[in-house]
Order: structure tokens, then sequence, then C-alpha cells
């Protein structure tokens, strides 16, 4: 088949039918099972427990009766099994199956039986290139947390700790129809991270209140309808110094420059360097100890990463994110961050001011 009669099937297909062509595709003619609530979400449309046998024109989810409801009624181009009990799950996969070899993200349940290679990079793989009704969710999501940051000014004052203003964070964002993401890197929700506390770039939550003085570093990461955005703003309390303001400027001219670099084609070391090269004209470099981007999808940490000898190139409707910061132990952190989606002209995603802004 040449490229434009794949291209033109490819448009008569459902979003789920292209995401079940890709998986099998990459699993090179062996079948592919995913075990995890995340990609069987990505396949079908339906978080919940069970696993999804992945076929050219629908997805086999197998769960028990404790989901199988919520399966048939969330769950896009699925067939629903329903076993009696979690136990029960892998001996109906196999029953699927009928001894083919199969790719799965996640073999710990069956690893008693043969046939099945774990290789999580492969689903991975198949979720990095987002497709219009992800974008669209990111893009919710990303006005969301646009309309979170425009409440900081008032949240942010004198004697709040920082759990009462994540308190408040998290009764915006459920009315705002956001769910929490969580993090491999934090037990916390969100980050809200003020004086030395912000010089932890996953810094947990605490009862410090905040101070006059005080930068606090605010980094937020909600799903909508299954899918992340990620934003950091950092807020001055009451006033701040002049070290400080020019270290946010820095910090902020850094991020513009690796802006202008992540486009189509551009390779991510080159992103990351864009930005670590004006923090080095500064002398602060040294002071960031994180990569400058990540993917975001269903997972905060997705493919590519935008970092040092990341020889990976950007392609059309990557989603990541832009996030240089510089670190002070035992004082204070910057961090400034957005969302965007790549094409030859970026669409930044996160669209809150990047001025600092002092609160009361």
């Amino acid at each position: 088949m040449d490229i434009s009669a794949w291209f033109l099937e490819s448009k008569k297909m459902t979003v789920y039918a292209q995401r079940r062509k890709r998986l099998l595709s990459l699993a090179r003619g062996k079948q592919v099972v995913t075990m995890t609530a995340a990609n069987t979400f990505w396949l079908t449309d339906f978080w919940g427990g069970g696993a999804a046998i992945v076929l050219p024109d629908k997805t086999v989810v197998v769960t028990s009766p404790l989901e199988a409801d919520r399966a048939e009624e969330e769950g896009e181009e699925v067939e629903v099994v329903v076993v009696k009990g979690w136990k029960d799950i892998p001996h109906a996969i196999m029953k699927r199956l009928r001894g083919h070899r199969a790719v799965t993200d996640d073999d710990s349940l069956l690893r008693r039986f043969a046939g099945f290679r774990a290789d999580p990079s492969l689903f991975h793989e198949g979720r990095r290139v987002k497709d219009a009704i992800e974008v669209e969710r990111i893009r919710r999501a990303s006005r969301g947390l646009d309309k979170i940051f425009e409440t900081m000014p008032h949240e942010l004052r004198e004697g709040k700790s920082e759990r009462e203003v994540a308190a408040e964070i998290m009764k915006s964002a459920t009315r705002l129809g956001l769910t929490p993401s969580g993090s491999d890197s934090a037990l916390s929700p969100v980050i809200v991270a003020s004086g030395a506390n912000g010089a932890l770039p996953h810094s947990e939550l605490t009862g410090r209140r905040l101070k006059r003085g005080d930068v606090v570093v605010v980094d937020i990461f909600f799903r909508f309808e299954g899918y992340n955005s990620d934003a950091t703003r950092t807020f001055a309390i009451g006033t701040a110094s002049a070290e400080m303001k020019r270290n946010y400027s820095a910090v902020r001219e850094a991020q513009a420059k690796a802006l202008e670099v992540a486009t189509t084609g551009a390779v991510c070391s080159r992103i990351n360097e864009a930005a670590v090269s004006v923090l080095r004209e500064s002398g602060l470099d040294r002071l960031l100890n994180h990569s400058v981007g990540h993917g975001v999808g269903i997972d905060i940490h997705e493919l590519p990463s935008i970092s040092k000898g990341s020889k990976t190139r950007l392609v059309d409707n990557d989603v990541v994110t832009d996030e240089p910061g510089v670190y002070f132990p035992g004082k204070y952190g910057i961090r400034i961050e957005d969302t965007l989606v790549v094409g030859p002209r970026s669409e930044l995603l996160t669209r809150f001011t990047k001025d600092l802004i002092t609160c009361g």
C-alpha cells in the first residue's frame, strides 16, 4: 500500500482503531495485551481494573463484575468479557490468545504462562504522538490550570500555609471538572513550595506559613477526561529582592528561548541546551538539576524527554513541557513551566502570565 492510500485509509478509521493499529504495528505481528489501567484507557476510554486484548477491529476488555457495567458504558469499540474475580483474568487471556505469543505492558500476573514478553516501551512509544481528541482534552486541562493560576494572587497571602493554599487549588480544580493526576515523584497532588522548600523541585506540601519576602513555586498538574496538563508559576509574597528579580528574569528568558526552539524536527537535546545556555550566561546553569521538559498525556511524564544527550526529534502533535528552573539550597527556588503541542509553529496551551506577580 502506498503512503497516499495508507493516509486515506487512516482518515476513515476512528481514533481508537488508529491507536490499535499503531500498537499492533509496533508489536510486529505479536498479540498485544494491556494489564494497566492507563493503557487500557488509551485504547478504549475505560479506566478501571482488568486487562485488555488488542485486536484490529476492537479491544477485548477482561474484567470482573465490579467493573463490567462501567466498561460496557464507557468503553469505545470494546467487547467486555466478565470473569468471576481478578485471579481468573490471566486464564481468560490465555483462552482468548489460543497459544499465540503476546507483548504486554506488565507481566507480573502472567509470568507463569509461556509466550508473554513485557515491553512497556512499546506502549510508551504508541502513546507518544497525540491525536486530535487527546490534544483537545489536554487543551481543556490547560485552560483549567490557567483559571487556577488566576486565583493565586488572592490565595497566596502572608500567614497561609502551603497545605491551605493547596486545598483551595484542589477545590478550584474540582469545580472546573479536573481530576488529580498524582506523580511518581511526589506524594502531594500539587506543589506549593515556599521559601527554602522551593529549592526542592518536587517538594512535598508542609504546614509552613507564607512570609513576606518569600518566593513560592506553584506547580499544578490535573487531568481533563483522563489527560494531563502541567504548568508552574513562581510568585513573590509582599516583595521580591533585586537578586530574586534578576534570577527570575534569567529563568523566564531561558524558558522563552527553549520555546522558540521547540518546533517540529527540533532535537530534544538542542531544546534543553537552548534553556541551559541562557542560564549559563548568568552563572545559574549549575542550579538547574533536572531536564528542561518532558512529554505529557495520560501520565504526567511521558515521551519524549527534553534532556541533555537526547537525540530524539520532536514531531507534529508531540505534547511536551518547557520548565527550566534554578534552585538555591536552603533559600528559594524559581521555575516557569508551560505545556505546548508541537508543530511548525508550536502552540502554547498554558497561557497564564509569566510576569513575576507580587501577592499580598
